[in-house]
């Protein structure tokens, strides 16, 4: 989040101590921590253990059998429960999820510490990868993943509605933003103080920036914050208190800047989402903002997003594939098959087959024709097709 405040102007800059995760080390620890992605591959199709009374997987980790609008839903009592492992990670933090006894837990965790001692020379010890159970909730990227009971059906008397009847058949993964966590990095950015009650501050970096250049690198942290809370259950209202905080720090901003009394005249003025111009001075011979706009002499303001709850998107909760593969490793395949010379011959040979050009040919043959025609041979040329064509 410190990287934005460097679209500042020099004279807002402050020297910003980005601490451990810039952007570069997730690029780094992607390459460093391969080997480990690819063992923990390996250790969850050895640990699955289908049983044929569970309802969700009976043979093997890839039917596709369970119902997927509800893809975490398992049977919270059965005689036996099928054994299941997931890992994720996001640069140097790793989680791993097993569904089966805390022995298994502290043996997958013995064989994680000593792959990393010999493999990737990181020494870990078992404070550091600690194993909690779901039920207390596991706190992960700003995250808190607990498990939450299904009652599909709820039987009350019909006096004093008292429960009579309160069974669970199965158990959601919930994942839920951390409110705390989220006031701490604000704290940490200096645009809130205080725990309980934040209170937010003026937004300090970006005291001499234009209206319209603030606005438009706020609206870049909103929607970088409204992404990474993307699977949150709460994505509304932790979207929407980073709203009102950043929305709150450059009214503050204003008010200062513009000299005027209180955020609420800010309001007044400039509307909820701070998108009409604000005015140092009142003089009346200055141009109007919306003349100067029209001539090209300054920037549309956009308004500072998700000014309202209905404008927050909901959560996401499509779930995703098996098989799923980001968009940067896909492109990083193909680049190795084309390290291949027989796939590349054969590629070659296929387009060749289909009457299809190269982006290389065709790129050859322009800088050819400038080469020996000219620039004025192609602009004659171009010339002759518009008179043709009218």
């Amino acid at each position: 989040m410190r990287t934005f405040f460097d679209f500042a102007p020099e004279e807002a800059a402050r020297v910003p101590n980005y601490g451990y995760c810039g952007v570069l080390s997730p690029l780094l620890l992607n390459v460093c921590l391969n080997e480990l992605d690819c063992m923990m591959d390996n250790k969850i199709l050895e640990f699955f253990r289908p049983s044929e009374s569970d309802s969700i997987w009976k043979y093997s980790i890839n039917d596709g059998c369970h119902n997927p609008s509800w893809p975490e839903f398992v049977p919270s009592s059965g005689k036996e429960k099928t054994r299941k492992m997931e890992y994720i990670r996001f640069a140097g933090h790793f989680l791993t999820g097993i569904r089966g006894p805390r022995e298994d837990a502290a043996a997958i965790r013995k064989e994680i510490i000593e792959f990393c001692e010999r493999k990737c020379a990181i020494r870990l010890d078992n404070s550091k990868v600690e194993i909690e159970h779901i039920t207390r909730g596991i706190q992960f990227l700003d995250h808190i993943i607990c498990r939450r009971v299904i009652h599909p059906t709820l039987r009350f008397t019909s006096n004093g509605g008292h429960i009579v009847s309160e069974k669970g058949v199965g158990t959601f993964l919930s994942v839920t933003a951390s409110l705390q966590q989220c006031i701490r990095q604000f704290r940490r950015l200096a645009f809130v103080k205080g725990d309980r009650d934040p209170e937010p501050l003026p937004c300090t970096p970006m005291l001499y920036s234009g209206q319209a250049h603030t606005n438009a690198q706020m609206n870049k942290l909103l929607e970088t914050m409204a992404d990474w809370y993307r699977y949150a259950d709460n994505r509304k209202k932790i979207v929407g208190f980073c709203a009102y905080v950043i929305r709150s720090s450059l009214a503050k901003l204003y008010a200062a800047r513009y000299r005027l009394e209180s955020r609420a005249k800010v309001y007044k003025i400039a509307s909820r989402n701070l998108s009409r111009p604000l005015r140092e001075s009142s003089n009346n011979s200055a141009p109007e903002y919306s003349d100067l706009l029209r001539l090209g002499l300054v920037d549309a303001i956009e308004g500072v997003q998700f000014s309202h709850m209905s404008l927050i998107p909901s959560c996401d909760y499509t779930p995703f594939p098996r098989s799923w593969v980001p968009d940067h490793e896909k492109l990083l395949h193909e680049y190795i098959r084309l390290q291949d010379a027989k796939f590349f011959c054969e590629l070659n040979k296929s387009v060749k087959r289909q009457g299809l050009c190269l982006p290389q040919d065709e790129i050859s043959k322009i800088v050819l024709d400038y080469k020996i025609l000219g620039f004025w041979s192609d602009r004659f040329h171009n010339d002759k097709q518009a008179e043709n064509a009218s």
